[in-house]
């Protein structure tokens, strides 16, 4: 087994007993697994391969490489039992010449364990016996023969789905609180202001729920439009094929409003313990002219956090841009974007 570093890594290492004994079930030896940190498999199927394990073949050895690379494949009209000339997702890559495989881990969806597991033993099975049959006798799988290289497709639309999933899956979205220092700051300096002024009290009990809750979308969605606008996360159809940009964006949006929900939902709980802590129920009650209770905390946290939520993405301006890849991005996906930016750096140098 070789692995990318990262969720690949994580789910390899400790899945290896299973691995091992799927090897046992086809009369092979686990050789253990490798980390890799430096291939990028951004080169054909068949250069992919050679990329990783060189251009001879270990008789009687079986390699399979996990990576968090997306991988896409335009099949032509009418191919199979498809009839469509969009590009499919690819879910395995197969060269039988060197006895190795590829598996795409993002597509196999937000809760990849165990389909994992269940793959390697399919993809094992398919080298070993030289045969495609244990993935045709899947629903939703098509085989393509490209070359040495056999392409595992997802023919459903709903394998696109469970690839953006995936991608936000592999990206571990709620990282962004810890990471992102600036904005977690941010976010909590603007939050504590409606705490401390009784204006903001009067105001949160004012609005209705409806309108609180326009207010908390509105400003998640303006804080993720910052957070891409502002650290080039968007991908550029000029930089990325036309159908590969449309799959990084959809990630990058789901990844960061999911980020957002993330932040606001710990600023939420954070700001409403504050509040209940500081402000004396009494004391609220006479500025508010009428009786508190828990409700009017909730609606106080609830507007205090939806300010302090905007507040968090131009504090993000603070971070690091390497900080925010980090936040948002898994290792993977972060390495082709500083390969794509240093690219684009590098043809506008030659430009001038």
């Amino acid at each position: 087994m070789v692995a990318e570093h990262g969720l690949p890594e994580t789910l390899i290492l400790n899945g290896e007993q299973r691995i091992r004994k799927i090897a046992e079930q086809f009369g092979m030896d686990y050789l253990g697994v490798t980390v890799s940190r430096d291939t990028t498999l951004q080169m054909t199927p068949r250069g992919d391969l050679e990329t990783v394990w060189g251009t001879d073949r270990v008789p009687d050895e079986a390699v399979v490489f996990v990576t968090e690379m997306p991988r896409l494949y335009s099949l032509p009209v009418g191919a199979g039992r498809d009839r469509s000339s969009r590009e499919r997702v690819v879910i395995a890559e197969l060269d039988r010449e060197r006895g190795a495989a590829v598996i795409s881990l993002p597509a196999l969806g937000p809760s990849p364990r165990r389909r994992l597991g269940n793959f390697i033993a399919t993809v094992v099975s398919a080298l070993n016996d030289s045969s495609t049959e244990p993935f045709e006798r899947t629903r939703g799988l098509l085989v393509v023969r490209d070359g040495d290289t056999e392409y595992v497709l997802a023919t459903s639309n709903f394998g696109r789905i469970r690839l953006t999933a995936g991608m936000v899956r592999g990206n571990r979205p709620w990282r962004l609180i810890p990471t992102l220092t600036g904005m977690t700051a941010a976010a909590a300096a603007a939050a504590s202001f409606g705490i401390f002024f009784s204006t903001i009290w009067s105001m949160a009990n004012a609005l209705s729920p409806w309108r609180l809750a326009a207010i908390s979308i509105l400003s998640m969605i303006l804080a993720s439009l910052w957070l891409i606008v502002n650290n080039r996360l968007w991908q550029r159809t000029a930089d990325t094929p036309r159908q590969r940009a449309r799959l990084y964006n959809t990630a990058t949006v789901c990844t960061v409003a999911f980020s957002a929900v993330v932040l606001y939902a710990g600023l939420f709980i954070a700001t409403l313990i504050a509040a209940m802590t500081v402000i004396d129920e009494t004391f609220l009650s006479s500025q508010l002219g009428f009786q508190a209770g828990l409700n009017n905390y909730l609606q106080l946290a609830w507007l205090a956090t939806s300010m302090g939520i905007f507040a968090g993405a131009l504090g993000s301006s603070a971070d690091s841009h390497d900080d925010v890849l980090r936040a948002t991005y898994g290792y993977r996906e972060r390495l082709r974007r500083r390969a794509s930016e240093s690219a684009t750096r590098g043809e506008m140098s030659e430009s001038r």
